[in-house]
């Protein structure tokens, strides 16, 4: 793990905010971009063929954004979604009537710092953290409580920026500068799988592992 951009909390907040305002998630995933869009669509297949082995009742997702992953996971689960961004929570209240229609599970929507979670230890069989590591301040603590809110057995699904492939492709696309303003730290996978005792499943997008994949996705086990 190397760390790009050292930032106060104030100004953490406000580029989050910024962020939310002018790219949120489902920007990409319904990106006008047909490249743009089969990637990210194609990481949300892949989330789900990783969870279709995985049985939980309770899923927490963290940093949640606008709800651009709710339909990845088991229809009946109680999906709980956390983020300390007003913004983003407000464009995922707005989606819940369509969301419902296929959501069948208790849905609850926490605004909070993910850093600090919440809720007791031991509350959630599953936790999502897909594209957060890389935006926040201490992603060994968000490590550290995702490990603690799960129940003994429980999965961690983790996605994380192939930061140097990104750069280049900020770069190719005349974005400038080539570290995206939101991105504090170059996750590195060890930093992930050192904390957990078992690596279930990993998947690389859109190539097979390689220097030139964009997005890993890790699912661990406690």
């Amino acid at each position: 793990m190397r760390q790009l951009h050292k930032t106060t909390f104030k100004e953490f907040y406000a580029t989050n905010e910024f962020v939310a305002n002018s790219s949120p998630m489902r920007t990409h995933y319904r990106s006008h971009n047909p490249i743009e869009r089969w990637i990210w669509q194609r990481k949300l297949v892949s989330m789900r063929r990783m969870l279709a082995s995985v049985s939980y009742a309770s899923v927490l997702d963290i940093g949640c954004g606008d709800g651009g992953l709710i339909e990845t996971v088991a229809p009946q689960s109680h999906y709980t979604g956390i983020d300390i961004s007003p913004t983003q929570l407000n464009y995922f209240r707005k989606q819940l009537p369509l969301i419902r229609e296929t959501h069948t599970g208790k849905i609850t929507l926490v605004e909070h710092d993910v850093s600090s979670l919440p809720f007791p230890s031991g509350s959630f069989d599953l936790t999502l953290a897909c594209d957060v590591l890389e935006h926040v301040l201490d992603p060994k603590k968000v490590i550290r409580e995702i490990k603690r809110v799960l129940k003994p057995g429980g999965h961690a699904l983790f996605s994380i920026p192939n930061e140097p492939m990104w750069q280049t492709v900020r770069v190719l696309s005349l974005r400038w500068p080539p570290r995206s303003p939101d991105h504090l730290y170059f996750i590195t996978p060890d930093v992930i799988t050192d904390e957990f005792s078992h690596v279930v499943d990993e998947t690389f997008l859109p190539f097979p592992a390689s220097v030139f994949h964009l997005i890993h996705l890790i699912l661990v086990k406690i």
